[in-house]
């Protein structure tokens, strides 16, 4: 990627009217366009409150920073307007900018600038990524533990080890008269191991990671009038699913999000399951099985005001993914059956089902791992790779195979992990990380 000199300028608060908006110049022409927007050079990492002018007009009051390369967010010379919140004033101040030779920034050029330059690697560049668009407070705890290095850090410490490694194997294949021989160490086969378990601990930890970026998924099933829709409604507290009497009115899934004791949730509403020689319902029916499958969570509804039910041989397929719930609980009961009692209607039982779903989501939160940090897709197939290119070495240490072979793993291995951290990471995929950030960031 080549590396673009020129002085880049964004807004970077959201479009609109607010209090205040934040400007940010970054480049070596930062500091001269300030200093010609505010009549004199603006102290290095000291806010100053100056007045911008342009053409002989004032654009507006601000506050200004200035922060000297290379100690600055991008690494260049940055400089931080922080002016009235108009878009009238935000747009003048922009177009002036511009007009003294910087040019709008691409969307996260500020962060890719820091990446390049060496401020941060590629675990924290996503890391912000995670900040801004964390749904919930746990997908936010999560993405701060990245973005303050806990990701990085580990990543570093198993790539010193496999350098390491990769040294006195190669120094003995160079060497092979010397008294150096790794291969038949019983030391070099517990650091490869070691090395294994980290990896592998990380890559449990991505199944985490989808769910608090993406959501768990949460399925809503039951025969048909067992409440589904209805639930669903309450739950989100508001009529997005149609219900009716009718059963079967129910013929594709139902998706929405939302944000559940903390817990980023995606509700599935499904099709009722019976047997049916309509095909649209069967169609339904089966999407509610592939529901099912891929679901982190299952609300096994069950209507209270009916003798048995007719899914429970469906829900035994399932295990402990499955909560159930006895559905119309504000109607006279006919069955015996274990669950929790709920009441779309009332409200009866719907926080204790809630806080029975926390309970289910937060077993997550005890993963391998999972107090450090949650990885992403691109990080799991890197790990994917790291974890078989280990143990590959591994195997090939227990058969006495040449050390070239081990050798070549354990370089497999540190080129895995070392594109995570954005070693020799490719332009393709450093232009569609970067271009999900927002402009201005």
């Amino acid at each position: 990627m080549a590396f673009e000199k020129d002085t880049i300028t964004a807004c970077a608060t959201p479009p609109g009217v607010s209090a205040l908006a934040m400007i940010r110049i970054s480049g070596p022409q930062a500091i001269p366009i300030a200093a010609k927007l505010a009549a004199s050079p603006p102290k290095p990492r000291s806010p100053v409150a100056v007045k911008v002018h342009h053409n002989q007009a004032i654009l507006d009051e601000v506050v200004m920073t200035s922060w000297p390369n290379p100690k600055s967010y991008t690494g260049e010379d940055l400089v931080e307007i922080s002016c009235h919140g108009n878009p009238l004033i935000v747009e003048s101040i922009l177009q002036a900018v511009c007009s003294l030779g910087a040019r709008p920034a691409r969307p996260g050029e500020f962060t890719e600038r820091a990446f390049l330059n060496g401020r941060i690697d590629l675990t924290r560049a996503e890391a912000i990524l995670d900040v801004l668009h964390a749904r919930s407070e746990r997908a936010l705890l999560a993405g701060q533990r990245a973005l303050a290095g806990k990701l990085s850090a580990r990543l570093m410490a198993d790539r010193e080890s496999i350098l390491q490694l990769l040294a006195r194997i190669e120094a003995w294949i160079d060497f092979p008269e010397e008294d150096i021989q790794p291969e038949v160490g019983e030391g070099f086969r517990l650091e490869i191991s070691n090395l294994l378990k980290s990896s592998a601990a990380l890559l449990a930890t991505a199944p985490l990671g989808q769910r608090l970026r993406s959501g768990y998924r949460l399925v809503l099933s039951g025969p048909p009038n067992a409440g589904k829709s209805t639930l669903l409604n309450a739950l989100l507290g508001m009529d997005r699913a149609l219900v009716s009497p009718v059963p079967g009115t129910t013929r594709d899934t139902v998706e929405e999000s939302i944000v559940l004791n903390g817990f980023p949730v995606r509700l599935i509403d499904t099709a009722g399951l019976r047997s049916s020689t309509d095909p649209v319902e069967i169609e339904g029916i089966s999407r509610t099985r592939a529901a099912l499958e891929s679901a982190d969570l299952i609300l096994a509804l069950i209507d209270s005001t009916q003798p048995d039910d007719p899914c429970a041989k469906e829900w035994s397929r399932y295990g402990t993914k499955v909560i159930p719930v006895l559905t119309k609980g504000d109607l006279p009961r006919s069955n015996n059956l274990p669950g929790l009692t709920v009441s779309a209607q009332t409200g009866l039982g719907l926080d204790s089902l809630k806080e029975k779903i926390a309970q289910h989501l937060k077993a997550d939160l005890h993963a391998p791992g999972a107090d450090e940090i949650a990885v992403n897709a691109r990080h799991e197939d890197a790990l994917r790779r790291v974890t078989e290119a280990l143990a590959c070495a591994s195997a090939s240490l227990c058969n006495r195979a040449a050390p070239e072979l081990v050798a070549s793993d354990l370089r497999l291995a540190l080129q895995a992990l070392e594109s995570i951290l954005g070693v020799g990471t490719s332009e393709d995929v450093l232009d569609r990380l970067f271009a999900q950030f927002c402009i201005g960031k």
